[in-house]
């Protein structure tokens, strides 16, 4: 049987709020620009397996 994990939430950043993920894509260390990849592509609305795709 397969579980489908929790359901997807809404992420709504503000213009300040996506100020520090913005800056994070440039990182020289590839993790924390990852993640603000994966942030920012959720706030404009991409699915999670989606994100994760663009993130890479």
């Amino acid at each position: 049987m397969s579980h489908p994990g929790p359901s997807a939430v809404e992420i709504t950043l503000s213009t300040d709020e996506r100020a520090g993920p913005r800056r994070r894509t440039g990182s020289p260390d590839r993790c924390p620009a990852e993640r603000a990849r994966i942030i920012l592509a959720c706030a404009d609305g991409m699915s999670n397996a989606g994100a994760a795709v663009h993130a890479s």
